[in-house]
């Protein structure tokens, strides 16, 4: 087993050197693109098959499942996967559905070009006794930080979770850009502030902790972002444009900092030893991976903690 999954990783390996080279490549996108799609349905597939063991003694010559995966552009999974057939499960499809369901959660995303791309699009996930296969493949590699990503609802990353989301800090620390004189900022101007993606959800939660709802904290100013600046900006006198310059995330700051202090002393969501997401008092917070709802509703029924 061990030798199998060295050998996967080494072809993982090769298959994104091979990926990062025909995209740097300029002048032959039209020409390598069927090549780069053959190349990013191998680098799903073997990333997928790190993850994935088959319940084979329970699962007989006719049994099969088909599930279609969707991954938004960070990569991950927006829902869990659509069951495409069989209409009916018997008990080795059951299994089936279960393993892959978890390799799905567990291997994604799947990044490439030194972590700073990830692969996102549609494909269809075939398993069955002889192990799983993928089809209908349409996916693309993007930059997560640059392209939009899908609004998501308020849920903490796990990575997240113990960690304090840090102040403005750094944004006092970068040089204040030329003043607008009331004209509305640019998002060439926003671009300047040079904001991660840990403080585009500060600003987020400091908008929904004034009443300005942002459709998500997830670092990522989507529609439902740019929609909660522009109102915040017309409800202060600010000029409106829905980007945000160095002086208005100051006043944002002052306006949002004692909400912001007593969201920031509440009691944490935290995460267990099994990687699910737990709140204060315990409970598991479902939705977020086949495996912790199990884990949820054994929890619910008094059989497990």
């Amino acid at each position: 087993m061990n030798t199998l999954r060295i050998r996967n990783n080494m072809a993982l390996i090769a298959s994104a050197l091979l990926l990062s080279l025909s995209l740097a490549v300029p002048g032959v996108a039209i020409a390598q693109s069927r090549a780069q799609k053959s190349i990013i349905t191998q680098l799903l597939w073997q990333s997928l098959l790190q993850c994935y063991v088959g319940p084979f003694e329970r699962v007989s010559g006719d049994d099969e499942v088909v599930l279609r995966v969707e991954l938004n552009t960070n990569g991950d999974i927006s829902n869990l996967p659509d069951l495409m057939s069989p209409a009916t499960l018997s008990k080795g499809e059951r299994g089936l559905l279960r393993e892959a369901t978890i390799a799905i959660i567990d291997c994604t995303p799947v990044i490439s070009d030194d972590g700073e791309k990830s692969i996102y699009g549609r494909f269809d996930m075939v398993i069955n006794r002889d192990g799983l296969s993928l089809t209908n493949v349409d996916a693309y590699v993007g930059k997560s930080d640059v392209l939009p990503t899908l609004d998501s609802l308020e849920v903490a990353d796990p990575e997240t979770v113990l960690v304090e989301i840090t102040e403005l800090a750094e944004i006092a620390a970068v040089e204040e850009p030329a003043p607008t004189h009331g004209e509305p900022v640019t998002h060439d101007i926003e671009k300047e502030l040079a904001l991660t993606r840990t403080e585009r959800r500060e600003i987020q939660r400091r908008l929904v902790l004034l009443d300005y709802h942002t459709r998500g904290i997830d670092g990522v100013f989507g529609k439902g972002s740019r929609a909660a600046i522009t109102q915040w900006q017309q409800d202060n006198d600010q000029p409106v444009s829905g980007f945000v310059d160095f002086n208005q995330l100051v006043l944002l700051r002052e306006m949002s900092q004692e909400k912001y202090e007593k969201w920031a002393a509440r009691p944490k969501r935290y995460t267990d030893s099994k990687g699910c997401l737990r709140e204060p008092n315990g409970t598991i917070i479902q939705g977020r991976s086949f495996r912790c709802d199990i884990s949820a509703a054994g929890q619910s029924m008094g059989i497990s903690r």
